[in-house]
């Protein structure tokens, strides 16, 4: 008994010198999202321990867990009213649940296929909220829209998935009345895991895809989904 005792007591403290080691953080990702994380003690860019992205202050967008700078374990997405729209085991790879597609996305397969071929949709890991604040927040608003009217403009993002579920090419169309412009962006200024995608398959084959969003520009010229 007591050395079940002493086992318990070195496994608490144990736990209490590696809470030690952390600090909390919080960083500003937009004007309404808050990423909420610990960091080590000794290397703060290196996240370790719970994560969490928060819209205006109270409702979850993202949660997880953080290993050595490593998401671990099935982490869960929400989009802006709180309804669960993913979950995703990292631990295994895994996609365990993702929600009914919202019609604002679209997804093109890079190839011919027949009623009989079964084919799944490309997913970004992440969500269809979370996971793709880091496209939003590329955009830049050209100067030769200064003179329109931001909902008179029509905004399509499109994201060219490889068949190992890269990203490979990203474009923002801008189209309305009298005006057309595609931007090519530079998918370089994107960290390496927002750039990773559960691909779309043909026949359990592994395919080409593009994944197109409609999202619209906001009072100062923000991307919004």
């Amino acid at each position: 008994m007591k050395i079940i005792f002493f086992t318990i007591c070195t496994l608490l403290l144990s736990l209490s010198t590696l809470a030690q080691e952390t600090l909390l953080q919080a960083q500003k990702l937009t004007k309404d999202i808050v990423l909420i994380y610990n960091v080590l003690k000794d290397n703060k860019q290196i996240k370790d321990g719970l994560f969490q992205a928060r819209y205006q202050k109270s409702k979850a967008l993202a949660s997880g867990l953080y290993r050595n700078d490593k998401r671990v374990g099935v982490w869960h997405f929400f989009d802006k009213q709180g309804t669960l729209t993913q979950n995703f085991d990292y631990d295994n790879n895994r996609l365990t649940y993702e929600a009914p597609d919202d019609s604002n996305f679209t997804y093109v397969i890079d190839k011919d296929f027949k009623q009989t071929d079964t084919v799944t949709k490309p997913i970004r890991i992440g969500g269809r909220c979370y996971g793709y604040i880091p496209y939003l927040l590329l955009f830049q608003k050209p100067a030769d829209l200064l003179y329109y009217d931001r909902e008179s403009i029509s905004v399509t993002l499109e994201l060219l998935i490889s068949p190992a579920g890269n990203l490979a090419d990203y474009t923002i169309h801008l189209s309305g009345f009298e005006y057309k412009n595609d931007l090519n962006v530079n998918i370089n200024l994107l960290n390496a895991e927002d750039k990773i995608f559960v691909p779309a398959t043909m026949n359990g084959e592994q395919i080409a895809s593009r994944i197109l969003v409609r999202c619209k520009m906001d009072n100062i010229g923000r991307l919004v989904l």
